[in-house]
């Protein structure tokens, strides 16, 4: 349960499901009111807390960053990473893992990782160029999403 306080001084409360994987749980408001991402143990919803309207993301996320250069969200559910700002999905990089991630880390415009690969049991690297969202190794190199 969220409670949203408007600039004109009233408020309502929102409600969220989970994500059926049980990750983290955040709020990130630095998009602005019109833009609230809630993370409910995975689960993502951008919200426009003046309109109250809520619209929930297509992914489970697993870390998520603002990164101020783009003046966006960027967000990861372990396949493949999301940029968006308030209005629009600014890019979706290619999936780059079969299954999962580990080690992940953003550094000044690039987040690395290491992406679990079945087919040997182990652990790619991977870099993302979170000014277009290219990326660099990982295990996936199948059809794109």
């Amino acid at each position: 349960m969220v409670e949203f306080k408007l600039d004109h001084g009233g408020s309502w409360i929102g409600n969220f499901a989970n994500g059926l994987a049980g990750g983290r749980s955040a709020i990130h408001s630095d998009l602005g009111a019109r833009a609230i991402l809630v993370v409910a143990s995975g689960a993502g919803y951008i919200v426009d807390a003046t309109e109250r309207r809520v619209r929930e993301l297509p992914i489970e996320i697993q870390h998520m960053w603002f990164v101020t250069e783009l003046q966006a969200l960027v967000v990861t559910n372990g396949l493949w990473i999301e940029a968006f700002n308030a209005d629009e999905l600014i890019w979706r990089s290619r999936r780059f893992s079969w299954d999962g991630v580990r080690h992940v880390a953003r550094s000044n415009m690039a987040v690395t990782g290491e992406a679990f690969d079945p087919l040997s049991s182990d652990w790619i690297p991977f870099q993302v160029d979170l000014t277009s969202g290219e990326v660099k190794g990982g295990s996936y190199s199948g059809p794109s999403m």
